[in-house]
């Protein structure tokens, strides 16, 4: 699952595997309650991937993690995100 995940990504942007899989192990340490952790969260992915995450996107992004409205579907989160 990974793989293919890391695949997905790897095909769209330049993504370190080790990085991906640290903010990951990060991530689920975090409470994601937390707003200003899960805006620090998605900055860190923003700046993973290069990117800078418009501020109504991180809004939206924090409101949806905070709320639990994420889609636990993999193939959901990856349209999302790209």
């Amino acid at each position: 699952m990974f793989d293919n995940l890391f695949g997905r990504f790897g095909k769209d942007v330049n993504v370190n595997q080790a990085e991906l899989f640290n903010i990951a192990d990060q991530a689920t340490e975090m409470d994601l309650k937390n707003e200003k952790q899960v805006r620090a969260l998605i900055q860190s992915v923003g700046a993973m991937v290069g990117r800078k995450v418009d501020q109504s996107v991180e809004d939206q992004l924090t409101k949806m993690i905070i709320d639990g409205d994420v889609p636990t579907d993999m193939d959901q989160l990856l349209k999302m995100m790209m």
